[in-house]
C-alpha cells in the first residue's frame, strides 16, 4: 500500500501508521458495534437502579410501562445518542493509537493542529442557507410550519442536551466517515471520487432506520447520501474535515432544535418550529443548499474542488 499516491494530500494521510485490513474492521466493529452494546448496558444499569429508586421513594409497584415511555421519550434519545456517539469516539481514539499506531489529528487535516475557525466557518455557512430555505418553504406553503415554542413545555432541556450530544455525534460521524474510513477506503479505490461515492453510500444505508415507514427512509436515506457528498466535497476540497464538522453539528442541532418533524428519526420534539416532512421535496432542496454552500466556501478555490474529480 506505500506507492499510493493521490492528488488530495489529505488522502494521502492514511499511508502513516498500520494500514492492515483486519485493524479497520476490528475498529468499524468497537465504534458502531461495541460501543452501542455498551450504551446500552450502561443505560440498563441505570434504569434499573431510576425503577428501584422511584419505587422505594414512592411505594409504587414495579410498571414497566413507565420505563416504555421512557425508552419510547425523543429527548431521552438525545441523551442516548450523545453517550453512545461519546463511547464510539473512545474506541476511534485507542484504535487509532493502540492498533493503527496514528496520530488523531491525522484523520482530522494535513495539519498539526484543529483549525477551529473553519468549524465556525462552516456552521455560520449552513445556518444561514437553512434559515433562508425555511423561509422561501414558509413563503410556498406557510400553512405546513405551525410554532410550537412554549415554556412551559421541555425545549429547554432539549436544546441543552442538543447542544451537547449533537456536537459528540457529528464530529465523532466525520472522524469517522469523512476522515478514518475515507482515508481507509482511499487506499483500495485511489480515486478521490470513487472514495467520495462509497463513503456517502456507506454513510447514507446506515441512515435507512431513521424513517418511520419506507417511502420517509428511502427519502431520509437519498437525503443523507446528498449530505455525505456535500461533506465529503468540502473535506475533500480542504483537506480537512473541519468545515464538514461545523455544518454537521448546526445541521443537527437545527432540525431538532429550531425545525423539527414527526416524521424524523427522534419523533415529536419540543422545537420552536414543527412541519411534517416531505420526503419527495426535501431531497431537491438539500441539492440547492449543497451546491450554494460549496460555491461559497469554495467560490475563490475551484480547483481545490475540481481536483477530486480528475484523474
Amino acid at each position: 500500500m506505500s506507492d499510493f499516491i493521490s492528488n488530495i494530500p489529505f488522502l494521502n494521510n492514511a499511508k502513516s501508521g498500520k494500514n492492515s485490513i483486519w485493524r479497520y474492521l476490528i475498529t468499524i466493529i468497537l465504534c458502531l458495534g461495541v460501543a452501542s452494546l455498551v450504551a446500552g448496558a450502561l443505560l440498563g444499569v441505570l434504569i434499573v437502579a431510576w425503577a428501584v429508586f422511584n419505587q422505594a421513594a414512592f411505594h409504587q409497584n414495579f410498571d414497566t410501562a413507565i420505563i416504555y415511555q421512557l425508552l419510547s421519550d425523543p429527548i431521552f434519545l438525545i441523551f442516548l445518542v450523545g453517550l453512545s456517539f461519546s463511547l464510539s469516539f473512545l474506541f476511534l481514539g485507542l484504535s487509532l493509537k493502540v492498533l493503527h499506531k496514528k496520530k488523531f489529528i491525522s484523520v482530522i487535516n494535513t495539519e498539526n493542529k484543529v483549525r477551529w475557525s473553519r468549524i465556525g466557518k462552516g456552521a455560520i455557512y449552513w445556518f444561514a442557507i437553512l434559515l433562508v430555505l425555511d423561509l422561501i418553504s414558509y413563503l410556498i406553503d406557510p400553512g405546513s410550519f405551525k410554532i410550537s415554542f412554549n415554556l412551559q413545555n421541555n425545549f429547554w432541556i432539549l436544546a441543552l442536551l442538543a447542544l451537547i450530544a449533537f456536537p459528540i455525534q457529528a464530529s465523532f460521524e466525520e472522524v469517522f466517515f469523512r476522515g478514518y474510513l475515507m482515508q481507509g477506503i482511499g487506499l483500495v479505490f485511489k480515486k478521490p471520487w470513487v472514495v467520495l461515492l462509497v463513503t456517502s453510500l456507506i454513510f447514507a444505508i446506515l441512515h435507512w432506520w431513521n424513517g418511520s415507514t419506507i417511502i420517509l427512509s428511502l427519502s431520509i436515506v437519498s437525503g443523507t447520501f446528498i449530505i455525505g457528498l456535500m461533506l465529503g466535497i468540502i473535506a475533500l476540497a480542504d483537506d480537512g474535515i473541519e468545515m464538514a464538522i461545523g455544518v454537521h453539528i448546526i445541521n443537527n442541532i437545527y432540525v431538532s432544535v429550531i425545525h423539527s418533524s414527526p416524521d424524523g428519526g427522534l419523533g415529536n420534539l419540543p422545537s420552536l418550529i414543527v412541519s411534517p416532512a416531505d420526503p419527495y421535496m426535501a431531497p431537491l432542496f438539500l441539492i440547492l443548499a449543497a451546491v450554494v454552500l460549496i460555491y461559497l466556501l469554495f467560490r475563490n478555490r475551484k480547483e481545490d474542488v475540481l481536483r477530486i474529480f480528475k484523474g
